[in-house]
């Protein structure tokens, strides 16, 4: 494969004929993920679709973007190897498709990296790399060993990485040729620029939209810029998606198509992990739930009544990440309430206020009690609370009959703003 393609300076311009090579080329190495109409649509206003690319081999769509490029490059890839950094998702990707084709990989991970994400990419025989503290770390040393060594850069603003991702685009209008719009979740770009030039390709009246955290605006200010600028890198649920610029070969590919950029608060990444769990019955990391997460916060009401696809880009979240997010969401959405409460220091005390929980119909999750600090009257301890109610209605309800009986009661809970509540039951 000529190289030139890839070091070329000037920003390459993705075409349909790429994504098209891409499909054939790919054929038979990756999975032709199922998208299926959402559970969470029988409560909104709209028709949802999911485009569950967590099921694919090693977890995300990464891996089309990485099986392309290694067929493209061939023998020089099997030569030579290829080096990839990564927050995990193209790690794994490459990972995956380096042991079936007979490639070796590095991956280079941030330090922060989950264990269990590096010791995966070990035992599907990549060298592992930890390195700096973001991904512009790992990137940088990467980029170092490209240049002192033979080994092919891998990233996910590569064209040929670009087109495989594209053939995404590709399967959901031929699996719903009736959609209206196409939600993507934003890293670099890539995958965002990709779909939108196949989607666009195959049916011009499909709307295309972007989502990223809004912690990390990068897209947003590229596209308000009119160039990719850097963006300061805060830690959110949606590590996937955390990098520091817009790739330049993705915003030169999507600028001036694509219809609306959306901002999503990290709360509702958070919600709309757990309404994957126990709607949907799937895992899905904070980068893959983005699309879902700006629906459910109603930042596309132009889209109520139309059939919308989310791409559900990666699942690749280890369990004490995913225990913390659980507990996160459910407090964000008032299901997890903690409280303090003032209760009469004798026997029929805290059975009273058990007694007061029970009768509400919420669970009791932790008690703890405080006696020694305490500057109240002597005959008074105070106890923290924490319990779990069914929905915000059943959270309402309860703190006001706690407040009845314990006019002293102290609630912390995550409220939000009127404006980004929407109707689900």
């Amino acid at each position: 494969m000529d190289e030139t393609l890839i070091k070329d300076d000037r920003p390459h311009v993705l075409s349909f004929n790429e994504i098209k090579q891409a499909a054939e080329r790919i054929e038979g190495g990756i999975i032709h993920t199922p998208l299926c109409e959402a559970k969470i649509s029988k409560y909104m206003d709209y028709n949802i679709y999911l485009k569950c690319e967590n099921l694919q081999y090693s977890g995300s769509c990464a891996e089309r973007g990485i099986r392309n490029a290694m067929l493209a490059y061939g023998v020089a890839g099997s030569e030579r190897g290829i080096i990839v950094p990564s927050h995990g998702n193209m790690a794994l990707g490459a990972a995956y498709q380096g042991s079936t084709l007979g490639v070796p990989v590095t991956v280079v991970l941030p330090e922060r990296t989950p264990p269990a994400h590096a010791q995966r990419c070990s035992e599907l025989g990549a060298d592992v790399v930890l390195c700096g503290d973001s991904l512009d770390d790992a990137i940088t040393y990467a980029k170092k060993v490209h240049r002192d060594s033979r080994q092919i850069y891998m990233e996910s603003d590569d064209p040929l990485v670009m087109a495989g991702l594209g053939t995404l685009g590709l399967e959901i209008i031929t699996q719903l040729p009736e959609a209206d719009a196409v939600i993507v979740p934003v890293g670099s770009g890539g995958l965002l620029a990709s779909v939108l030039i196949a989607c666009k390709k195959l049916k011009c009246s499909c709307l295309v939209y972007g989502a990223e955290c809004s912690k990390v605006p990068k897209m947003m200010k590229a596209l308000q810029a009119g160039y990719p600028v850097p963006v300061n890198v805060v830690p959110n649920l949606s590590e996937g998606l955390n990098t520091s610029i817009v790739g330049v070969n993705a915003f030169a590919t999507l600028k001036g198509r694509l219809d609306r950029m959306l901002l999503v608060d990290e709360v509702y990444i958070a919600r709309a992990m757990i309404s994957m769990l126990e709607r949907e019955r799937l895992v899905a990391d904070g980068a893959g739930v983005c699309a879902i997460a700006a629906v459910m916060q109603g930042l596309a009401p132009e889209l109520r009544g139309k059939r919308a696809v989310c791409i559900v880009s990666g699942g690749n979240i280890d369990s004490g990440r995913l225990s913390r997010t659980i507990q996160r969401g459910l407090g964000s959405s008032g299901r997890l309430m903690r409280f303090a409460v003032a209760v009469p220091d004798h026997r029929s005390g805290l059975e009273h206020l058990a007694k007061v929980i029970s009768d509400q119909n919420a669970v009791l999750k932790s008690l703890v009690t405080e006696q020694m600090w305490v500057h109240s009257d002597v005959t008074t301890t105070w106890a923290n609370v924490v319990v779990e109610t069914t929905n915000e209605d059943h959270a309402t309800n309860f703190k006001e009959k706690v407040r009845d009986v314990y006019p002293s009661a102290r609630f912390a809970v995550a409220d939000l703003d009127e404006k980004h509540k929407i109707s689900v039951r």
